[in-house]
């Protein structure tokens, strides 16, 4: 069994891990069995341009040149079946279509059962080392040393033009030659054997940089000379040495080297003594500026860039000048003035060379174009991805708000039906629970057949309600609420929703900010997020609910929408430990009838009806999820200046309503008949007095007529012609002590003109018969 002591160690050594591949500058990438990308590091997305969301669960074979590609999947193939590979030279291509060259190691992944799981490769790219090889080659061929390249078997694999001044040979007539013939004949054995030592013996190598020989040129002739040495080390059996041989005549020898050198170098080289004035320049500097340089020799430095730069440029000149020792090198990045007036922006390094009268500068210039070009369009790719971002945001907003239109649409016509089926199967209960207390065995199969059906029409009530609250077209009364009461009452039916195999955290902060909601939605908000955090944890797990205060300074790309900077939030986040989403269907997640569970009770509205809350209250959401790695979903909430309410116990409300003692007049308004006579049936059977109209026009007349004898207006909301809210303002005109009750299935967008109306009674279709009753005896009691 692990001690603790081997559990530390354990998550050390994996933390080192992960620190050593996110840290490496080389390119790592884990793949599975089928070549799909798992593992991407920091390296991989600078050498080949993709982010790690972009190449997760894609094919590694899309880096693949066409010229390499069969090739390559053959050393991927051979990695699975436990053959790895190392120091494959081969190419890449970045994500802007550009070849890499890579020198890349392959291995197999190993499960702990030992079988190959996949592949990872380690790719170390080539771009600068074939440049600087490049580099080294054409100053091989400049230098006037002569340089040879000699394998382990003495043959010369490379020699270049200065060999056929030095030794009299041209480089083809070396090539493939034995490299002992080019020494004296007293010597040649010795070297043969320095030489089997060197190539042995690393340690050697690194104590002899160079060595005293005697050289025999092609026409017999001998000369003394100075070797160094170096190595070109591709692996144990790829060693090259590289043997670079000149006479002793150093001041020659010196000056050529130097001269060559700065030719060679691609980059402006220009000297600048201590009046600023130009010594030395280099065909770089000539290609850079598109000057000769007999033109540019004396004059003074400042005249190769504008005005405006001058000064800062003579500045950096004579602080390099005063600096005490000659290692001093600062970057300085400034605009030059080409012949033709162009301004080029270049990177500049500038170094303190010499002692005493002949310090001179020498700046070394590089045109940056290309990567303030890039930087450029950069930016201009980040600025069209932000407004991609925005569009997007905007058209999923549009897209909800559509459904929300055509959810609340069907609530309207489904509500009047269950009302019509909730009405009539309430008035055949009363019935037949009369009749199966007397005659249960014949009459109770009835009672319970229709409690099925009362059941049914209120779980239809439920989801209209959800349809409802998603487009945001819900009853609701806002009041000032205290979260931390909410969640405090809240969390032992959590508890039970949940089961013994989930574990509940609640962390509230202190002195949460109170928020102007209907007493039900923030209840609704957590019920749902913690049913839906639940379902995603099929096996059970943790359930986290945090509750604080927030305040952004900025926008947050992460909410949809982002919060205003500066506003006061409440903050609910629930986090699960379940399977996670991909990003697809994170984005989907508050869509109606959205659903990714094969077996759920649900319909698929919790979500949307959080969003309509949300939405409706002019908060925030937050969704962040990975497939394997749970489930975060955050709500903002605006938070109010308002004090809460001081905590007080709910009052009882009864269940069942008393008929009045006289009889009440009312006159019951709805367009569908089947609402219209279920209900009048159910208040004259409580003992009232009811008058029908399918319209406003009509309910006017029968107002008109019965002015005196009227005590309530029932009326629906959403009617043809004339709609409920101003029916009762005319009716009121025409009766001031009349009563109004409002009813509706849908939204109450044409009552909603004003300030909330404590003295407004609403009935949800489809209500019950105590609610109905409960509603009138509010208005008319006895």
């Amino acid at each position: 069994m692990a001690t603790q002591d081997d559990r530390i160690g354990s998550e050390h050594a994996e933390a080192f891990l992960s620190s050593v591949v996110k840290s490496t500058a080389d390119a790592i990438v884990g793949c599975d069995a089928q070549g799909r990308i798992t593992a991407w590091n920091p390296a991989a997305e600078r050498i080949y341009g993709y982010r790690s969301d972009e190449v997760r669960h894609r094919p590694v074979r899309m880096m693949y040149p066409d010229d390499v590609a069969e090739r390559d999947w053959q050393v991927f193939q051979a990695a699975l079946l436990g053959n790895p590979t190392n120091h494959l030279r081969t190419f890449r291509l970045r994500k802007d279509g550009a070849r890499i060259p890579v020198r890349m190691s392959f291995a197999p992944i190993e499960g702990v059962d030992g079988s190959v799981r996949g592949v990872v490769s380690v790719a170390h790219e080539l771009t600068d080392e074939l440049r600087a090889e490049a580099r080294m080659a054409a100053l091989a061929q400049a230098t006037p040393d002569a340089v040879i390249c000699v394998n382990r078997e003495d043959r010369i694999t490379f020699a270049n033009q200065s060999c056929e001044r030095l030794l009299g040979y041209r480089p083809d007539e070396l090539t493939g030659r034995s490299a002992s013939t080019l020494f004296a004949e007293e010597v040649r054995g010795q070297m043969a054997d320095l030489r089997r030592r060197l190539f042995a013996d690393p340690r050697l190598r690194a104590r002899t940089p160079t060595i005293a020989t005697r050289m025999r040129r092609k026409d017999g002739v001998e000369l003394p000379g100075e070797t160094a040495l170096s190595w070109l080390d591709d692996g144990p059996e790829d060693q090259i040495l590289i043997t670079a041989t000149r006479d002793l005549s150093p001041l020659h020898r010196a000056e050529s080297r130097l001269r060559a050198l700065l030719e060679a170098v691609p980059d402006a080289i220009t000297g600048i003594d201590r009046e600023s004035r130009i010594v030395l320049a280099n065909q770089g500097t000539e290609r850079l500026l598109g000057r000769s340089r007999d033109l540019l020799l004396g004059k003074p430095y400042a005249t190769l860039v504008p005005e405006g730069e001058r000064e800062p440029i003579a500045q950096v000149v004579a602080a390099a000048f005063e600096e005490p020792h000659q290692v001093s090198r600062t970057v300085v990045y400034a605009p030059v003035i080409r012949a033709d007036g162009t301004r080029v922006p270049t990177e500049n390094t500038v170094t303190r060379f010499g002692a005493g009268d002949e310090d001179i500068l020498l700046v070394v210039s590089r045109d940056i174009s290309e990567r303030v070009a890039a930087e450029q369009e950069r930016t201009r790719l980040a600025e069209q991805v932000e407004r991609q971002r925005t569009e997007q945001a905007i058209l999923r907003a549009q897209r909800l708000e559509a459904l929300g239109q055509l959810a609340g649409g069907v609530a309207h016509d489904f509500n009047n039906l269950l009302a019509i089926v909730s009405n009539y199967a309430d008035l055949l209960g009363e019935e037949v629970a009369d009749l199966a207390a007397t005659d249960p065995r014949r009459w109770q199969p009835f009672a319970d057949d229709l409690h099925r059906i009362q059941q049914a029409a209120q779980r239809g009530a439920a989801l209209t309600a959800q349809l409802l609250t998603f487009s945001r077209r819900d009853l609701n009364q806002p009041q000032v609420l205290d979260p931390a009461a909410v969640i405090e009452r809240l969390v032992p039916s959590l508890r039970t929703t949940l089961g013994e195999q989930y574990e509940l955290r609640v962390d509230a902060a202190e002195s949460l900010w109170p928020v102007v909601l209907d007493p039900g939605q923030l209840e609704q908000i957590l019920v749902n997020l913690t049913v839906n955090a639940r379902d995603a944890m099929p096996d059970g797990g943790l359930l986290h609910v945090i509750a604080g205060n927030a305040v952004f300074q900025q926008p947050d790309p992460a909410f949809q929408p982002d919060p205003e900077p500066g506003r006061r939030y409440l903050r609910l986040g629930v986090t699960d430990t379940g399977v996670g989403m991909p990003a697809e269907v994170a984005a989907r997640a508050f869509d109606p009838f959205f659903t990714t569970k094969s077996k759920t009770p649900g319909a698929g509205l919790g979500l949307a009806a959080v969003y309509g809350i949300v939405g409706q209250a002019g908060g925030c959401l937050a969704v962040k999820s990975e497939p394997g790695a749970g489930t975060t979903m955050t709500v903002l909430l605006p938070a109010t200046d308002q004090p809460a309410p001081t905590r007080t116990g709910d009052a009882g409300r009864d269940t069942a309503a008393v008929p009045p003692p006289q009889q009440r007049n009312i006159l019951l308004v709805d367009d569908e008949e089947g609402v219209r006579e279920s209900t009048a049936r159910v208040l004259t059977r409580h003992g009232y007095r009811v008058l029908t109209a399918p319209d406003g026009s009509a309910a006017l007349a029968v107002a008109e007529r019965h002015r005196e004898n009227l005590d309530v207006l029932l009326t629906d909301v959403i009617m043809p012609q004339m709609h409920g809210g101003e029916l009762a303002q005319r009716v009121t005109r025409l009766i001031p002590t009349i009563k109004v009750i409002f009813m509706s299935g849908y939204a109450e967008p044409l009552l909603d003109t004003g300030p909330p109306d404590p003295a407004r009674v609403y009935l949800t279709k489809p209500f019950t018969i105590p609610d109905l009753l409960r509603a009138v005896q509010s208005q008319v009691p006895a």
